[in-house]
Formats: structure tokens, C-alpha cells, sequence
């Protein structure tokens, strides 16, 4: 029963948060490749947290031909899974702002859900565990965003 109640907020998380970012702005002029839908390229740097493979792309493929479908489209509602460097050029335009608002939203509502609560720990603060997300560094390469 704890699993489906797991599953049903993680189903509403990615329900909210695609609402939450589905007008991203999308600075590719109309004639450019728009193979891909900036809500995509959020929801598959968001679903890296999920998997602990350095690439999203590789993972879903994997896992796709090992059981028929893959949690993209299941679990993100990821139409076209963008490669990593494509997820970049469609992130890097949108202003940092815009992510953190809705980094704010989200928060309350994980906080109006009681979802924060299973996170307490000494004196009411909050346990985030982190894990090494970062595969790639560079002092030479960077966004102005």
C-alpha cells in the first residue's frame, strides 16, 4: 500500500511539475530542428535524479530493450527523449529565474501535500541526501545563464 501511495505522488509530482513548466520559453526560430519540446529536455535533466546511469538517453534505451517500454514516457510523459547535448541547447536560453520559481512552487506544494514531513529530522530541518550528479567540470566552458 506505502508503494501506490509512493506511486500516486510521484504520478501528481510530474503532473504538477509539467504544468508548472509547460510554457518554458523556446528561443529556436521557427524554421530550426523542434524535433524536440523544451518540456521534454526539462523533464529528462529532472528524471536524472531518478536513474543513477550518466546518461538519461542510454538508460531509457537500455531498459527499453530489456523489458518493452521505459520509464520516459511512463513516468515523465517524455514524448522524444532529447540527447544530453540537445537537452543543453534547449535549457541553456531559459533564464535561471524561471526554473527557480518554479523550484519555489514546488516546494510548497510538496509542503501542502505532507510529502516534506517524511524529510524532518532534528528540530523540524529538512534531510536532503545528495549523490554526485555532476560527471562533467569546466572552467573554460560555460553559460552566461
Amino acid at each position: 500500500m506505502a508503494q501506490k501511495a509512493a506511486t500516486l505522488e510521484i504520478s501528481e509530482l510530474m503532473q504538477f511539475l509539467q504544468q508548472e513548466l509547460h510554457d518554458l520559453p523556446d528561443e529556436r526560430k521557427p524554421g530550426n530542428n523542434t524535433k524536440y519540446q523544451v518540456e521534454d529536455a526539462v523533464m529528462a535533466a529532472f528524471s536524472v535524479f531518478f536513474t543513477q546511469s550518466p546518461s538519461f538517453l542510454d538508460h531509457q534505451r537500455l531498459m527499453k530493450s530489456n523489458k518493452g517500454k521505459d520509464n520516459a514516457e511512463s513516468l515523465f510523459s517524455i514524448k522524444l527523449i532529447p540527447c544530453d547535448n540537445q537537452i543543453r541547447n534547449l535549457l541553456d536560453p531559459v533564464p535561471a529565474t524561471t526554473i527557480s520559481r518554479t523550484f519555489q512552487t514546488v516546494y510548497q506544494w510538496l509542503e501542502q501535500k505532507g510529502v516534506l514531513k517524511k524529510f524532518l529530522y532534528l528540530n523540524g530541518q529538512i534531510l536532503v541526501a545528495l549523490d554526485g550528479t555532476e560527471y562533467f567540470s569546466s572552467q573554460k566552458i560555460n553559460c552566461p545563464r
